[in-house]
């Protein structure tokens, strides 16, 4: 594998991750209902959720490289709405914007991740762009307090973070490209382990939304993405040498239970310990679902694969953050973490589910 390459690829998305997660340190300084605040942190979702397969469709075919730099230039041209005007809805329409080019970007990211890793370690590659979220989601938000929360400062530097990844990333090799297949087996082989990222992504985004409340803390957000950069670094191989069905039996349960700890509002000490276990079991049960989704996907097809499967990312983000902000205004912040904790406990089954679901299809076409 080539090294350097892999790394300044890597280093692009960690850039472009960091300047979501500086506005999304922002926000709860910007607007105080609990519903518009979940809007606002799963508006970027909405987007990226039709962009995201897009993007992987248009990478089998042109090269990671070119939509890779397009997504982030969006990204960066997304903040400027919302650098010129105070509005809760332009602040919205940038969020959807940054979104789409996001949705492009971490497509085409992953696509180059997986051809320049290789079959064998297709699952430290899936573990690694969500490491460049969480190290986004570390960085992005220490950036924005050594800022003082300032809302045009961290603006300005949510719009400069994506270029720097586009120059880290522009003298990088591209990758071959192979002749691209046709999208239906992908569907097929995709529908049931991202169904199950969908219910671990609201567990994600309804933490991120309440949990720094309900633990007393904001120290919350930056000790979970700690946890999941330190999983996916130390344990970055594990979900290739277990395999994705026994990786999601043991990191489903595991992140449930770590969210639930958090929803018992019993202190601060509790809190960062459930946020540790929550990031023990998220940092794994990602990539072993993004295992499950790619194991019968041919090479020529993974970027459409990849889109598609993280598409439910923001389909569980998109559609989560509504929900969460909804069960909280109607009961509690607590509430609707507890509800996410089932969810992300029910993901464990979709492993199962995969493998019924292909045996159906390869009984059918035979």
């Amino acid at each position: 594998m080539p090294r350097a390459a892999y790394l300044a690829v890597l280093g692009a998305a960690v850039l472009c991750y960091a300047a979501l997660g500086a506005v999304l340190r922002i926000l709860p300084e910007l607007v105080d209902d609990p519903a518009t605040l979940g809007l606002l942190v799963g508006a970027p979702a909405l987007t990226a959720v039709v962009t995201r397969p897009a993007g992987g469709r248009v990478a089998d075919r042109v090269g990671a490289a070119p939509v890779m730099l397009a997504g982030a230039l969006v990204m960066a041209a997304g903040v400027i709405p919302a650098l010129a005007s105070d509005s809760t809805t332009v602040l919205l329409a940038s969020r959807l914007l940054v979104g789409a080019g996001e949705g492009a970007m971490m497509s085409a990211c992953v696509l180059w991740l997986l051809r320049l890793t290789g079959p064998e370690r297709r699952g430290q590659a899936l573990g690694h762009i969500g490491l460049a979220n969480y190290a986004g989601l570390t960085a992005g938000p220490l950036l924005a307090e050594a800022l003082d929360l300032d809302r045009s400062p961290v603006l300005i530097a949510a719009a400069v973070l994506p270029l720097a990844g586009v120059a880290l990333a522009v003298r990088v090799p591209r990758p071959h490209i192979e002749p691209a297949a046709e999208g239906g087996a992908v569907l097929r082989e995709v529908l049931v382990p991202g169904a199950g990222l969908m219910l671990v992504n609201l567990g994600y985004v309804t933490f991120l939304a309440f949990g720094g409340a309900q633990a007393g803390t904001a120290l919350v957000v930056p000790v979970f993405a700690a946890g999941v950069i330190a999983v996916r670094t130390l344990g970055a191989s594990l979900p290739d040498r277990l395999g994705g069905q026994r990786t999601l039996t043991l990191a489903a349960p595991t992140a449930a239970a770590g969210l639930l700890v958090v929803s018992l509002g019993t202190g601060t000490a509790a809190a960062l310990a459930g946020t540790v276990v929550l990031a023990l079991g998220q940092g794994l049960a990602v990539p072993a679902l993004g295992l499950l989704a790619l194991a019968r996907v041919p090479a020529r097809s993974q970027g459409a694969a990849a889109g598609l499967f993280f598409a439910f990312f923001d389909a569980g983000v998109g559609a989560g953050g509504p929900i969460a902000g909804g069960v909280a205004r109607l009961s509690s912040p607590a509430t609707a973490l507890a509800l996410a904790a089932g969810a992300v406990a029910t993901s464990a089954l979709s492993g199962r589910a995969a493998d019924r679901a292909h045996r159906r299809a390869v009984t059918c076409s035979a």
